[in-house]
C-alpha cells in the first residue's frame, strides 16, 4: 500500500538514491534536508521512497521543480497522485498558481500534467542540458 506524506529527514537517502538514478542535475543532502524541514517534499512511500515532489511556494505562488516515480512503480497513478496531493496542500496555503517546466520531448510527462489540469504556456528554447532540448512552462491555476 502506498502512502503520501510530506518528507521527513530519514527519507533524504531513498531521494538522493532516485535522484541519482532518474536525474543529471541532482541537489545534495543539504539542499533536501532544508526543503523537507521547510514542507517542501511530499513523497510516496511503500517500505522505501518510491516517488517524491519537491516545489517551492513564493507568496501566492508554487513551482515544482522535480517530481520521479521509481521505474518499479510507474504506471500506478503515483505521480498523479502526488500531484494531486500537492494541489490539495498548496489550497491550504492559498496557492493561486502553480508553475513546471518539462522537457519538450517528454511526452508522457506533458500528458500527465495535462491530466491534472497543467496547460502549457510557452516553450523555452535550450533550457535543458544532458543533452540539450527545449523545455515547456505549464501553469495550474489552482481554484
Amino acid at each position: 500500500m502506498i502512502s503520501y506524506r510530506y518528507a521527513v529527514n530519514e527519507d533524504v537517502f531513498d531521494i538522493l538514491n532516485l535522484d541519482k538514478e532518474y536525474f543529471s542535475n541532482n541537489f545534495d543532502e543539504k539542499f533536501y534536508i532544508e526543503y523537507i524541514e521547510n514542507k517542501k517534499v511530499l513523497v510516496a512511500k511503500e517500505k522505501d521512497v518510491v516517488g517524491y515532489v519537491l516545489f517551492n511556494q513564493i507568496l501566492d505562488e508554487a513551482e515544482i521543480y522535480k517530481i520521479v516515480v521509481s521505474k518499479d512503480f510507474r504506471n500506478k497513478q503515483i505521480a498523479y497522485n502526488l500531484i494531486e496531493f500537492l494541489i490539495k496542500e498548496l489550497k491550504l496555503r492559498d496557492v493561486s498558481k502553480v508553475f513546471l517546466e518539462v522537457r519538450e520531448s517528454n511526452i508522457p510527462a506533458r500528458n500527465l500534467y495535462k491530466k491534472c489540469g497543467f496547460v502549457e504556456i510557452r516553450k523555452i528554447v535550450d533550457y535543458y542540458n544532458n543533452p540539450k532540448e527545449n523545455g515547456i512552462m505549464m501553469l495550474k491555476e489552482v481554484v
